[in-house]
């Protein structure tokens, strides 16, 4: 079953362009707001954060088990399909990364920058010129990738339905947190949340890329506590994407090196994850078949 539902989101996901129709999230922020603003929790950030994601993702948990005993495996089919939708990342990645390389290509940095805007959320710096803007796009769409697709699949892999909210709601409140007091608390549970599934990844790319540059960089970031999550991708997408050459741009006008050779990284990148994601539904197919 978590291999049918996996497969029938990802075709809808292929026909939406995401899960953008089932993203609401008021009722998140309506919830949330209301934890933090009970007297006996004003203080209490762990018990703001456990209390706004945990009782919702035990409130799906019974629901899926109601679901499951009254309709059997065809109830947990049509409930968790739309489900997983909702707990994808928000917005379009591949339609952002498209119009970030088409104003790149054409040299129009200030609007590739724009383009990109969803994928440098998290990034400090400001894009001005075309090398660091790379630096940024490529760190963050990285990032993006992993954070709106391959760790929720992780986590409902693991865990169901329950675990793939778990991710999406720590994922919404450590957005929702950022500025507050309540901010480290919820980056440092979004950072326990994807320190497994992040490394799983890195083994990914280094089958699916270069297996010795990216094994060494997996190697070096195995046990680290000092890097953030993007830090680390960014180190195994180095090693995985060692050695691209300009060339392997396919943009066919005249462009500078820096532009093709940022544009083959940034293609590569696609390439690399969308490689990643047959290996992961490949293995799971496997495991579905002979165990």
């Amino acid at each position: 079953m978590t291999l049918l539902i996996i497969l029938f989101t990802l075709a809808l996901v292929q026909i939406w362009g995401s899960g953008a129709p089932l993203h609401r999230d008021r009722w998140f922020d309506r919830w949330s707001a209301y934890v933090g603003g009970l007297a006996q929790l004003r203080e209490k950030e762990g018990l703001q954060l456990g209390f706004s994601i945990l009782l919702p993702v035990l409130a799906v948990a019974l629901v899926m088990v109601l679901i499951e005993s009254s309709f059997g495996a065809l109830g947990v089919l049509l409930l968790g399909v739309p489900l997983l939708l909702y707990c994808l990342g928000r917005g379009n990645f591949n339609d952002i990364l498209s119009a970030y390389l088409r104003s790149w290509y054409r040299g129009d940095f200030k609007g590739a920058a724009e383009a990109a805007r969803p994928l440098l959320q998290d990034i400090h710096e400001d894009a001005a010129e075309g090398g660091r803007l790379h630096e940024q796009v490529f760190r963050g769409a990285a990032y993006c990738a992993f954070e709106r697709l391959f760790a929720v699949l992780f986590w409902f892999i693991l865990l169901g339905i329950p675990g793939a909210l778990l991710f999406r709601l720590s994922a919404l409140y450590a957005e929702r947190a950022r500025g507050t007091e309540r901010e480290a608390t919820a980056a440092r549970w979004l950072w326990l949340l994807e320190w497994v599934p992040v490394r799983v990844m890195g083994l990914s790319f280094a089958i699916v890329g270069n297996f010795a540059g990216c094994y060494r960089a997996w190697r070096q970031c195995l046990m680290c506590r000092e890097r953030d999550t993007a830090q680390v991708l960014e180190a195994y997408l180095e090693g995985a994407l060692g050695g691209i050459d300009a060339n392997e741009c396919s943009a066919t006008a005249d462009l500078s090196h820096i532009q093709r050779q940022s544009g083959a990284e940034i293609e590569g990148l696609q390439a690399l994850l969308s490689r990643s994601l047959l290996l992961w539904i490949t293995v799971l197919a496997l495991v579905v078949l002979f165990f």
